[in-house]
Order: C-alpha cells, then sequence, then structure tokens
C-alpha cells in the first residue's frame, strides 16, 4: 500500500516530486484552515451551506494543481511550482470566507498574511506585489459588495481599516520580500562561483594525479606505475594462478634520430610509437614509458605465445608509422623482449629475462621481436 502511495503522490523526476512535496505542504495548510472553518460553524459562524460551498473549493483547487503536477503540465508555466497561481486561488477562497464571516471577518485576514508569509520565501519581489495587489483588491471588492448588499453587516470604517493595517503589512512583506529574494539570488551565484572552483579543483587533482602516473611528454603510464602495476598482477598470479607476461620494447637507433634531425623531431618519435603501440592493445593490459625510448607493455592473462602474438602486432604498428613533417621517407622500427612471469617468481627476474630478450633482437637484427628463455628451475 505504501508503495502505491509513494507512485502516486511523487513522481519519478526528482524535480517534479520536490515540488509534489511542496504542494502537499500546501494541502496541509488546508486542511488546518478547513478545521478552523469548521470550528466557526461550531459556534455558529457559518451555515453548513458555506462550509460546504468552502471544502468544495479547496478540494477543487488542490484537485486542480495535483493534475497539473502529475501530468507535467506545470512545466508550461514560468513558474513550474505553481506557487503564484496557488496563492491566488487561495486567497479567492478566502475572501469567500471573508464575505460571509460577519463579526469574525477581520480574523482570516490572519490567515491571508500567514499564507504571504510562505510566499515571502518563494516569491521574487514582483511576484509577491501581484499577490499583494491581488489581495488588497480582492478585500476591497469584498467591501463593497458588503456596502451595497449587506450594509447592516458592515462596518464601514473598521473594515476600511483593516483595508489600510493590511496594505501596511503587505508592503513591508513585500520589502522583506525583496530582501529575501536578493540573499537568493547571491546564494545562488555564491553556490555557482563555488560549484566552478570544485570542478576547477577536481581537474587540477587530476592533472597531478595523471602526473603522478602519466608520462608528460607520451602521455602514457610512467615507470613508477608500470612497476606498481607488475606487481600487482605477479601477487594476482600467486592467488589465482593466472598469468601474465611483460613485452619491453626499444626504438631502433634513437640515439641517431636525435642526431640527425633533433630533439623535437625525437619527442615526436617517442610520442608516436606510443600512440601506436597504446592502440594495439586491449583495455585490460597496461603500457607505458619505461625510460628514455624504451616501453613496457603488461598483459594480464597472457601467455608467452600470446604475448608475442600481440607484440609482432605493436612491432607492425610502428613499422607501418610515417613521418613526412622529418623527412619523406624517414621510418622507425622497435625491437621487443617477451617474458612470461614465472609464478611466484620474482617480478626483477621477469624484468631481467625481457631485457635479456631485447638484447637478443637487436643482436639479431631489430626490428622483430624475441622470445624469452625459460629458466632451468621453471
Amino acid at each position: 500500500m505504501d508503495a502505491v502511495l509513494r507512485a502516486v503522490l511523487f513522481h519519478a523526476d526528482r524535480e517534479q516530486a520536490l515540488r509534489v512535496r511542496r504542494f502537499l505542504f500546501g494541502v496541509g495548510a488546508y486542511a488546518m484552515n478547513t478545521g478552523f472553518v469548521l470550528l466557526c460553524r461550531f459556534l455558529g459562524y457559518f451555515s453548513d451551506d458555506i462550509v460546504l460551498h468552502y471544502v468544495l473549493m479547496v478540494l477543487g483547487i488542490n484537485a486542480g494543481i495535483f493534475l497539473l503536477l502529475r501530468t507535467g503540465l506545470n512545466r508550461a508555466f514560468r513558474d513550474p511550482s505553481l506557487t503564484l497561481l496557488q496563492m491566488m486561488l487561495g486567497t479567492l477562497a478566502g475572501l469567500y470566507l471573508m464575505y460571509h464571516g460577519g463579526d469574525v471577518r477581520g480574523v482570516f485576514l490572519l490567515l491571508g498574511i500567514a499564507m504571504c508569509v510562505f510566499g515571502m520565501f518563494r516569491f521574487r519581489t514582483a511576484d509577491f506585489v501581484r499577490v499583494s495587489a491581488f489581495m488588497l483588491a480582492g478585500y476591497a471588492v469584498v467591501i463593497v459588495l458588503l456596502r451595497l448588499r449587506h450594509p447592516a453587516e458592515i462596518d464601514l470604517k473598521v473594515d476600511m481599516l483593516q483595508w489600510v493595517a493590511l496594505l501596511v503589512t503587505l508592503s513591508q512583506f513585500s520589502f522583506l520580500a525583496g530582501m529575501i529574494g536578493r540573499l537568493r539570488e547571491k546564494l545562488r551565484q555564491n553556490n555557482l562561483t563555488l560549484n566552478e572552483r570544485n570542478a576547477q579543483l577536481e581537474e587540477a587533482v587530476q592533472r597531478i594525479n595523471d602526473m603522478a602516473v602519466r608520462d608528460e611528454l607520451t602521455g602514457v603510464h610512467n615507470r613508477r606505475y608500470l612497476t606498481e602495476r607488475i606487481h600487482e598482477e605477479a601477487l594476482r598470479s600467486l592467488r589465482s594462478g593466472s598469468a601474465f607476461s611483460i613485452c619491453l620494447l626499444d626504438i631502433d637507433y634513437f640515439k641517431k634520430v636525435n642526431d640527425t634531425y633533433g630533439h623535437l623531431a625525437g619527442d615526436e618519435v617517442l610520442r608516436a610509437v606510443a600512440g601506436a603501440v597504446a592502440s594495439s592493445l586491449r583495455q585490460t593490459d597496461v603500457f607505458g614509458r619505461f625510460g628514455g625510448e624504451e616501453f613496457l607493455m603488461v598483459l594480464n592473462d597472457t601467455t608467452a605465445n600470446g604475448a608475442l602474438v600481440t607484440a609482432e602486432r605493436a612491432r607492425e604498428r610502428v613499422a607501418a608509422l610515417r613521418f613526412p613533417a622529418i623527412a619523406p621517407d624517414f621510418r622507425v622500427s622497435i625491437s621487443i623482449g617477451v617474458a612470461e612471469h614465472l609464478r611466484g617468481g620474482d617480478t626483477a627476474a621477469t624484468l631481467q629475462r625481457a631485457d635479456e630478450a631485447l638484447y637478443a633482437a637487436k643482436e639479431q637484427g631489430r626490428d622483430r621481436c624475441e622470445l624469452a628463455a625459460t629458466p632451468a628451475f621453471a
């Protein structure tokens, strides 16, 4: 039953749900006012017909507002919360009671002022002035109608004095509403500024985090991050028995690139090679700059043979690169040493085996991949 009630009363849209909750607060205010009207009936100030008409008005007002909120038609209004509309309709209901209130007519001004207090925290100054003018005009119409139709039921001086008192009170409320509105706008602007600064701070923190784990020149991970991930993969391998391999690669004759074309050209080569190799890997693999012109791939859940296939694919990607800005026929190649980590073994030993395989690839002519030998004790 509770779930059904929540589904009927509240909206999936958070903003609409908030508006419905505010509406329910208004329903509670109407309920208290209705209780006061029933008390007046008990004391003999209202007839049954007046009470019935008031209750029907209240039910109609709230049913109409609720339908607008539930159907989403309220979004077509300048104020989707419909606060101004609700207050004007509530004012009409209050004016009806004042017209029939006789000696207690002035009491219902207090209920109208209480309603205005709620509006003070929601309205801009212009909206509050509109409501105030509507209440004052409505009360003036009530005075005129009573004077014309039921002169015996009205003390014109008293009602005129009450009208002036209402004018003074609403004028003060309008001033306060303006102050509250300005404070609310200032708070909104401060929140926007704070959110902007928080976004800038988060961006700065992200840049700092990236600097801690990324190579500034190439944008790939740095040696510190690679070392940590190798250690993590070694622990995971020890727990689950999964395989992982590392591939150590080096740009062939990179020193000649710097000596012949300059360090800017060397930087361009480093970035291009890093991008080409990174694009050949899976999202779960880790790749970074290990130092100088050396890069390292950490391939999880990959045996030596699978790592060799990945290394060949990376080598071919790099071989296909061209650098027309450096020289028309300029190209580079890489040599790669591949080593599968031995479960329970030392990660430094795995790196050493990959380095030895890289050295063997260079000794055998470069631009090739070489698989590290498995130690005799394995």
